[in-house]
């Protein structure tokens, strides 16, 4: 059993106190379906794992994988890949989204979001520093981002993920 400590108890109540509002993303599923972000997912929990680079993406499946497992049957969650492609050039990204469709089960295309805007915010927003992190929002069910990370996959940082996504289940 994971020892919690002063930090990860504060990380959690922060989590509850300082909620912030996911700012509104417009943009295209892998399946063509115009998304906006947080609209799309309000009324759920809601979990954005977002990759704003080809090793980023790779860094993305672990996560997603988890959470699947863990709340993926259960109608009040929702999760969703997201791919930052505002700074590859545009003769490319037909390119790497066609790659992307082709490597992803249709089932699960119309919750893989591709963004070409907003890049920026997205960054400051998620407290981007390393191009090659997963970075992790996790949203309530007004849309308002309840907890965050980055990183590769460690079960230390998806236990926090997860203690909060089963808490806000009963506000």
């Amino acid at each position: 059993m994971a020892k919690l400590t002063c930090l990860g108890i504060m990380a959690v109540f922060a989590a509850f106190a300082c909620a912030e509002s996911l700012p509104r993303l417009e943009g295209e599923t892998l399946s063509k379906k115009p998304i906006v972000l947080p609209d799309t997912v309000r009324g759920k929990i809601a979990l954005l794992v977002v990759g704003f680079t080809k090793k980023g993406g790779q860094a993305t499946g672990s996560w997603q994988k988890q959470f699947k497992s863990d709340f993926g049957a259960d109608q009040r969650y929702a999760i969703y890949l997201v791919a930052v492609l505002e700074d590859v050039p545009r003769f490319i990204r037909g390119m790497i989204t066609s790659g992307m469709r082709s490597n992803t089960p249709p089932a699960e295309q119309d919750n893989f979001v591709i963004l070409v805007h907003g890049e920026e915010d997205l960054k400051h927003l998620v407290g981007y520093s390393n191009p090659d992190d997963a970075y992790l929002l996790l949203l309530d069910v007004k849309g308002e981002i309840r907890w965050r990370g980055h990183g590769l996959f460690k079960g230390e940082d998806y236990a926090a993920l997860k203690n909060v996504a089963k808490q806000l289940t009963s506000e």
